[in-house]
């Protein structure tokens, strides 16, 4: 009687063992989760800025005069490159280091290829490294549209 009073005693330390950590190792993965939500939602919030600010710079259709519809606050090309200069001093702390790269090149050399480079790389940070859309998928983008 003593022995099944102890073994009755023991299932139940055990089960409640397991239900502290059952209840612990929950609350660590759903704060993961909802950190890496965060970042990510951060990443896009940030990542759209930024393609708009390129696109702005080497687009002479799209322009800075589309662009200050959504930030009027800049009204100049040189105003611009800061911002997307701060962008990247930014994403220095969120970015991929696919992202920073190609970021800091598309400063040096603002153009249509380098803006390709800069939005593949944040869709890989974004949704994944097996995407298989790269920059030359996404060549479409600029390449001038044919007059029929």
């Amino acid at each position: 009687m003593m022995e099944n009073l102890q073994q009755i005693a023991s299932i139940i330390a055990i089960f409640g063992l397991g239900g502290v950590l059952g209840a612990y190792f929950q609350s660590i993965f759903q704060y993961r989760k909802e950190r890496k939500d965060d970042i990510h939602k951060l990443k896009s919030k940030r990542y759209g800025a930024m393609v708009m600010q390129m696109l702005a710079l080497v687009d002479s259709e799209y322009g800075l005069e589309k662009l200050q519809q959504f930030r009027p606050d800049i009204k100049s090309r040189e105003e611009l490159i800061n911002e997307i200069r701060v962008e990247l001093f930014n994403g220095v702390l969120y970015a991929n280091d696919q992202v920073v790269y190609a970021m800091g090149n598309f400063l040096k050399a603002p153009s249509h290829e380098s803006y390709l480079k800069v939005v593949s790389s944040m869709r890989k940070d974004l949704w994944g490294k097996k995407t298989k859309i790269d920059e030359s998928s996404l060549s479409f983008l600029i390449e001038a549209p044919s007059k029929t």
